[in-house]
């Protein structure tokens, strides 16, 4: 968590930092206690993104501008939301999954919305798919990896992305 700090989501990770970051990950991914990590009730809930290797909106990159991205998962509703907020601005994206293991959903990015000063402005349906590798999860912090693109792509690349829970 500290180190992460000052990053933006990542995005401005001086690649020494960026080493440092995947150093703890690794770590921690060795020390997982949880088995069933894409079931486990300790998914469920608001988290924050504190750090991603993904440069992008999913890092809550807007334009030039890096918002803070919360995700709440609902784990007995099988859908979450990604939500980036920025001053005066925010994206909602939802989505559900299909469980593939015991580390790995099927992800199914339903929609898009966006909204200035409280008032959506923009609603398209989406049609692109992503596969997250749950590695780490504990009360307050969960690692997954994540790859996907369009549904009709099928180069995918992998990004790391640490949440913590959100009180």
């Amino acid at each position: 968590m500290r180190l992460s700090r000052g990053t933006s989501n990542g995005i401005k990770a001086s690649p020494q930092r960026r080493v440092e970051i995947q150093n703890v990950i690794d770590q921690l991914n060795k020390q997982n206690k949880v088995k069933k990590l894409t079931s486990n009730s300790l998914i469920d809930g608001s988290w924050e993104l504190l750090y991603t290797t993904n440069e992008g909106s999913s890092a809550g990159k807007i334009g030039p501008f890096v918002g803070k991205v919360e995700q709440n998962v609902q784990l007995s509703a099988g859908v979450y939301t990604n939500v980036v907020k920025l001053p005066g601005f925010s994206a909602c994206l939802t989505a559900t999954w299909d469980n593939l293991s015991d580390t790995k959903w099927r992800v199914l990015f339903q929609r898009i919305s966006f909204s200035v000063l409280g008032f959506k402005i923009a609603e398209n349906s989406l049609e692109a798919v992503g596969i997250w590798r749950m590695t780490y999860l504990d009360d307050d912090l969960r690692i997954l990896t994540a790859a996907g693109n369009t549904i009709s792509k099928k180069e995918l690349k992998e990004n790391y992305y640490v949440l913590a829970r959100r009180p």
